[in-house]
């Protein structure tokens, strides 16, 4: 496959991701926001801004149209959904051969969506619009598994999917803990909780597994460590490890053993650690190390898959 092709399959997931988890991030947030008091709704916004990395950046006043304004609508910034869908459809674009019709139709049809937004709905039920919206990127999601050949590109769609996903759980997660941990016991809203787990799709599955007992700590070791819950980092990074094992035996190029070393030794970190050992140490340095691996193996992958020299792959 040709470099930019894989960049471009690549990136059309990575985008596509990132759009999602904004919008569910703004569909959960929205509804604690709407049920507080003023003072308490915009200390959420506040924190929803902080995971959007755009606390210091905008205004922080909370309204109906801000929100929509900055994160639906604004394409100047990068991080709004908008953005996000506009750069995912121009990589569709460009790979327009490799993908199938019917992604590539679902792809349009988000587009046209986010061109043409029904403000109305957005003033009367703004969470309605929301789902909408989530509707549109799941069915993205599930077309293009149902309607692609398994092949070398659909992998490449399917890293972008999981680096994306697990680059945004890391943050989402140490974010909220750093907010929310250490406060006074008499100020502690499991609300919080409840909130970090929807923003994870992962309330349901959490009681399942712990029931309704919401302790932090049951909370990090279940985004993070379980392996079997599709939003979590263990499984995100499992993924991309059987991604990449799957790319290798395609391509059979000699120059992925590093990268593969650098996935197995984070999917192997995660698989052997433990909740105790890792809030003992403090869970931001471990944050911050999955992070940094995770920018190290996003780096692997363009050396040997992207940039690397085509004077490398010609015959000696």
């Amino acid at each position: 496959m040709l470099s930019r092709v894989a960049d471009s399959l690549y990136w059309l997931n990575r985008y596509l991701e990132r759009a999602e988890h904004t919008a569910r991030l703004t569909s959960v947030y929205l509804d604690i926001i709407l049920d507080q008091s003023s003072q308490v709704g915009d200390a959420r916004y506040q924190h929803f801004l902080k995971i959007l990395e755009l606390d210091g950046e905008v205004d922080g006043n909370f309204t109906l149209e801000n929100l929509f304004r900055l994160i639906v609508l604004d394409e100047a910034n990068p991080k709004s959904i908008v953005s996000c869908v506009n750069l995912a459809r121009e990589n569709a674009r460009q790979v327009r051969e490799q993908i199938s019709t019917e992604t590539w139709l679902q792809i349009n049809q988000l587009y046209l969506m986010m061109e043409r937004p029904s403000k109305t709905l957005w003033r009367q039920q703004p969470q309605l619009f929301m789902q909408e919206m989530m509707r549109n990127f799941y069915l993205v999601g599930g077309i293009t598994d149902a309607t692609m050949s398994h092949n070398e590109g659909w992998q490449f769609i399917r890293l972008g999917n999981y680096m994306e996903r697990a680059n945004s759980l890391v943050h989402l997660v140490d974010t909220h803990f750093q907010t929310y941990t250490g406060q006074d016991p008499a100020a502690e809203d499991y609300l919080d909780w409840v909130t970090l787990l929807r923003s994870c799709t992962a309330f349901e599955a959490y009681c399942n597994v712990y029931t309704a007992n919401l302790q932090p700590a049951r909370v990090a070791e279940y985004l993070l460590l379980n392996s079997e819950f599709p939003h979590s980092l263990h499984f995100s990074v499992n993924m991309m490890y059987q991604v990449l094992q799957q790319v290798a035996a395609i391509t059979k190029t000699q120059r992925n053993m590093q990268l593969n070393r650098q996935a197995g030794r984070l999917r192997s970190l995660l698989r052997f650690s433990q909740i105790d050992e890792i809030m003992a140490a403090g869970l931001h340095p471990f944050l911050a190390d999955v992070q940094t691996q995770c920018q190290q193996i996003h780096e692997s992958i363009y050396q040997v898959y992207i940039s690397f020299p085509i004077a490398e792959e010609l015959p000696v």
